[in-house]
């Protein structure tokens, strides 16, 4: 199969997105993850005339992104009812009064959209931790060495 080949059927494949839930007034909000294009559609819409970047804005709009599959922010009666200019303005207004609801729901945009960690990165975690591994700790009062079980005192 050719490098074209592979990319034009890659192009159909539909792709799996991580996603999660998170409960806020007892309705459970839908997050996925956000793909590339999407990712870099909120750094854009997060800029303003002039090129300065609102985080606020950016958090917004990565919330409206994330959830939108689910929610429908642009819906005209919510927009007029919040007096939003768009739907990235709604967030904020929809949660005003509700600060931890926005920032569970922010939190769970951000846990979804994180990085994987990789296999290396978690050997190295492992290394620098200070708990005892399973080969240490092979039994109550004991730890594994070269020479053999050692009490611990």
């Amino acid at each position: 199969m050719s490098k074209l080949e592979k990319y034009l059927a890659k192009a159909q494949e539909s792709v799996q997105r991580r996603t999660g839930t998170v409960t806020i007034d007892g309705d459970e909000w839908s997050v996925r993850e956000l793909t590339m294009p999407e990712n870099r559609q909120c750094f854009r819409l997060a800029e303003d005339d002039n090129g300065r970047f609102d985080t606020f804005r950016y958090n917004d709009v990565r919330i409206v992104k994330a959830t939108e599959h689910d929610f429908p922010w642009n819906n005209k009666e919510l927009l007029l009812a919040y007096k939003a200019k768009d739907k990235y303005d709604l967030p904020v207004k929809l949660f005003a009064h509700n600060q931890a609801g926005y920032q569970a729901l922010l939190d769970k945009v951000n846990e979804v959209n994180s990085k994987v960690k990789t296999e290396q990165e978690v050997v190295n975690e492992l290394k620098n931790s200070s708990e005892p591994t399973e080969k240490q700790a092979t039994s109550v009062g004991h730890f594994s060495t070269d020479e053999g079980d050692q009490p611990i005192s």
